[in-house]
């Protein structure tokens, strides 16, 4: 699921023009979500900063539980299992891996002779940007299951040639899922105060008489609530 997750956002190739031309978001807006990272990597390698405290607050709550997992240092105990783990160390590890396994093979292609070859591609030719894996495939199965709330539009146009209708010139498909909360929570309430603004305009007539009617009548209304209050 990951590696279908990390394809979809780092490795498609634009279908359209304004994909293509897409830029990075402002440095504002990325600082926002590096430190949230930066916060879930520090819980992650060192969870003994917080570790207590989450006890704490899982306790306070009322929550089932075993006790802490961690004594506030680097390690964590495990369930069930008389060991501990320290993440940090196994970062440190997996890290090491990964550069020795970078560069011990340019190490070793820098002694050899290097030929470049065309990879095997299953005779399928190179993967065109309309074969890439994509957003709306991913989250497709979930849609599916939530069909009810969700409510998605599909529309299949089938194109057929002009010789004989059994054989199609083109088949053109949309699918789309409208934004319900939008379209039925905010356009009615936009649209309810939008007339109401209408309506409202039509009490300015411009008349010094009838605003000072309306001052009149408010201080009417309130006088007799005040009245009525007491």
């Amino acid at each position: 699921m990951f590696v279908k997750a990390l394809g979809v956002g780092f490795f498609a190739r634009p279908r359209d023009r304004r994909a293509a031309g897409a830029r990075e978001s402002p440095p504002l807006m990325l600082a926002g979500m590096g430190l949230l990272a930066v916060g879930v990597v520090a819980l992650a390698v060192v969870p003994g900063l917080l570790g207590r405290s989450l006890d704490r607050a899982v306790s306070a709550v009322g929550l089932p539980g075993s006790g802490a997992v961690t004594d506030g240092g680097l390690k964590v105990r495990l369930a069930d299992i008389s060991a501990s783990l320290s993440p940090l160390w196994v970062v440190a590890a997996l890290t090491a891996a990964l550069v020795l396994a970078t560069a011990l093979p340019r190490l070793h292609a820098r002694r050899g002779r290097r030929a470049n070859a065309r990879l095997w591609d299953c005779g399928g030719g190179a993967p065109a940007p309309r074969m890439a894996y994509t957003a709306t495939s991913f989250a497709e199965p979930l849609q599916r299951v939530f069909d009810d709330v969700l409510a998605p539009e599909q529309d299949v146009d089938v194109t057929p040639v002009r010789e004989s209708a059994y054989l199609v010139e083109r088949v053109r498909f949309q699918r789309r899922v409208p934004d319900r909360i939008e379209h039925r929570l905010y356009e009615p309430v936009l649209r309810a105060l939008a007339s109401a603004g209408q309506a409202a305009r039509r009490l300015a007539g411009g008349s010094v008489h009838l605003y000072l009617g309306y001052g009149f009548a408010g201080l009417v209304v309130l006088l007799s609530a005040l009245a009525v209050g007491w």
